[in-house]
C-alpha cells in the first residue's frame, strides 16, 4: 500500500544531488488501448519525447531503460502506475495506486510525489455498514480499493401473521421475540465494526441500508465509533461492489469539500498578528524553512517557480543566495511539490483544497499555513 510512510521513504532514498526519473503512466484495464500491454507504448512515448527535450544525458537514458523495464515486468492491477528510479543510487520501485493520476514524466532533483501526496490527502479511509435487520456486510474503502472485510447473518426471522382474537397475546410475544433479535443483530453489527476498526482503523464511517436498520445500528455506536460516522444512507443490503463504491465516493466529494470549506475559514480567522497562520509564498516559504508549519494549504493545480539551496536544501521564492548558510541557490520548477514534501518530512499534514474552499484561499495568495508555534 503507497501511504505516506512510503512516500516519506520514497523522498528520502532519492534525496541527492542526482537527478530522478518519475513516471505516472495510466494502466487502467476498463480502457481499451491499456489491454496487452499498450500502456507500454504510452510509456514508450512520453521517455522518448523527455529524451528529446533533455539533450544527452546519459544518467537520463539509463534510468529510463530501467524504468521501461519495470512497466515491462508490470501486471495491472490498478488506474496508475507510479515508477521512480534514480538507477546511480539503486532506486528503483514501482507503485500501482487504485485511482487515477494524470499521465506525466518529470525528470529532476527528487522524486516528484505531489500527484500522490494530493490523492492521499483526497481519500481518507473509510468503514461501512450495509446492513438489514438480518444479515450486514462491513466494508473499508481506500484509494478506490473497496474490501469486504464481514458477512454477517444473525437468525432473526421474520414476522408472521396470526388471525383470531385467541392469538392476540401469542403475537404481541413473538413480535417481541423478534424486535430483540433484531436489536441483538445490531449490536452484534457494531460489535464486528469495533473489532474492525482495532484491526484497519479507519477516518469515516457510513452506515447504508434500509432506513429502521441503519438507524438501529447508527444509534448503538460507542461514541468513538458515532464521532466517525458522517452519514447514513439508503442501499440495500444485496447492493454490488461497484454501487457500494459509487455511493462512497459520492459522500467522500460532498465531505472533503466542506471539511476544506470548514478548515480554510478557520485558517483565515487565525490570520492576525496574534494569530498561528500565515499566507503567501514568502511568507509559507519562511515558515517550512524554520520548520514551523503544522498544516501546509495551497489551492488544486497551483504551480510555481522558486530557488532550492544546493548547500543546505532550504527554499526560497527568489534570490541567488541561501539567507541561512549563504550557500548557491539553484531554480525549483516545483516548489509546491517541495514544499508538500518538507511538510510531510516533519510529520506535517498537506490539503489541496478545490470548490469554494479555493475560491476562499485565493485572496490569500492560494497559499497558506497553520503553525505548530
Amino acid at each position: 500500500m503507497l501511504d505516506r510512510a512510503a512516500l516519506r521513504n520514497l523522498r528520502r532514498l532519492t534525496d541527492n544531488e542526482d537527478n530522478t526519473l518519475t513516471l505516472y503512466l495510466d494502466i487502467d484495464q476498463t480502457k481499451q488501448a491499456n489491454r496487452n500491454g499498450g500502456y507500454l507504448v504510452q510509456a514508450e512515448a512520453m521517455l522518448k519525447e523527455l529524451r528529446s527535450t533533455s539533450g544527452d544525458d546519459a544518467a537520463l537514458q539509463a534510468d529510463a531503460t530501467r524504468t521501461l523495464e519495470l512497466v515491462r515486468r508490470l501486471e495491472p492491477r490498478g488506474k496508475t502506475a507510479l515508477t521512480v528510479v534514480q538507477s546511480g543510487h539503486g532506486v528503483g520501485e514501482v507503485h500501482q495506486i487504485r485511482v487515477a493520476i494524470a499521465p506525466s514524466v518529470h525528470w529532476r532533483r527528487g522524486a516528484f510525489l505531489r500527484p500522490v501526496v494530493e490523492a492521499l490527502d483526497e481519500y481518507e479511509r473509510y468503514a461501512v455498514v450495509l446492513t438489514d435487520k438480518q444479515r450486514a456486510r462491513i466494508f473499508t474503502s481506500y484509494l478506490g480499493e473497496l474490501v469486504e472485510h464481514t458477512d454477517l447473518i444473525s437468525a432473526t426471522g421474520g414476522k408472521t401473521q396470526t388471525t383470531g382474537t385467541d392469538r392476540w397475546w401469542s403475537q404481541k410475544r413473538f413480535q417481541r421475540h423478534h424486535e430483540q433479535k433484531v436489536a441483538l443483530h445490531a449490536k452484534r453489527v457494531v460489535d464486528a465494526l469495533h473489532e474492525l476498526s482495532l484491526k484497519v482503523p479507519f477516518d469515516r464511517l457510513i452506515v447504508a441500508g434500509p432506513q429502521e436498520a441503519a438507524a438501529q445500528v447508527a444509534r448503538l455506536l460507542p461514541r468513538r465509533l458515532h464521532g466517525k460516522l458522517v452519514k447514513t444512507i439508503p442501499l440495500p443490503v444485496t447492493a454490488s461492489e461497484r454501487e457500494v463504491s459509487e455511493r462512497i465516493a459520492q459522500v467522500q466529494e460532498e465531505m472533503e469539500r466542506q471539511q476544506e470549506l470548514e478548515m480554510v475559514r478557520g485558517l483565515l480567522a487565525e490570520l492576525h498578528e496574534s494569530g498561528r497562520a500565515v499566507a503567501g509564498l514568502e511568507n509559507v516559504v519562511d515558515a517550512v524553512n524554520e520548520g514551523r508549519v503544522w498544516k501546509l494549504f495551497y489551492v488544486k493545480g497551483l504551480d510555481l517557480n522558486g530557488k532550492v539551496c544546493a548547500a543546505c536544501g532550504s527554499l526560497a521564492v527568489n534570490g541567488e543566495r541561501c539567507h541561512y548558510c549563504d550557500g548557491a541557490l539553484h531554480d525549483e520548477a516545483h516548489l509546491v511539490d517541495r514544499l508538500s514534501q518538507s511538510v510531510i518530512e516533519l510529520a506535517g499534514r498537506v490539503e489541496m483544497v478545490d470548490g469554494p474552499a479555493a475560491e476562499e484561499l485565493r485572496p490569500a495568495g492560494s497559499i497558506a499555513a497553520l503553525l505548530r508555534y
